[in-house]
């Protein structure tokens, strides 16, 4: 199966600034990583599902096999607040990619598609949920 993530704002967990563009995830890995607007607009007839989130969504890598939920959610109350303390979503995202033990790969052509899709919705959830409002 081929879907394709459009027109979203990638963090890659390099630590670069996040840039949008497009994704293509084929066979549970990211074939595809285009910067720009519509890259891959004559291929979209051929992808299984083309998923277009107009700039309203971050792609970040996801989680790992060793992921649990309380590490899921440590991680996400250390991202939420670090933006709360104005540090910006690619240094955020950064501590938890890279090289070494408990971290992941950056998101990239080729790797294991683990990425996390975060649209407007869900950071309101989650920065609900990381300051323990009942939802």
């Amino acid at each position: 199966m081929t879907n394709m993530l459009k027109n979203v704002i990638i963090v890659d967990g390099s630590g670069w600034i996040p840039f949008w563009g497009d994704i293509v995830i084929e066979d549970g890995k990211i074939a595809i990583l285009r910067s720009g607007e519509n890259t891959l607009f004559n291929e979209e007839k051929t992808f299984d599902k083309v998923t277009n989130y107009d700039r309203k969504a971050y792609v970040i890598p996801g989680v790992d096999a060793e992921m649990t939920m309380e590490k899921y959610e440590d991680e996400l109350k250390s991202i939420l607040a670090d933006l709360e303390a104005g540090v910006k979503i690619e240094k955020a995202v950064r501590k938890l990619t890279g090289y070494g033990v408990g971290q992941r790969e950056f998101t990239k052509e080729g790797v294991v598609a683990n990425v996390a899709v975060l649209d407007k919705p869900a950071t309101k959830i989650l920065a609900a949920y990381a300051a323990g409002e009942e939802l």
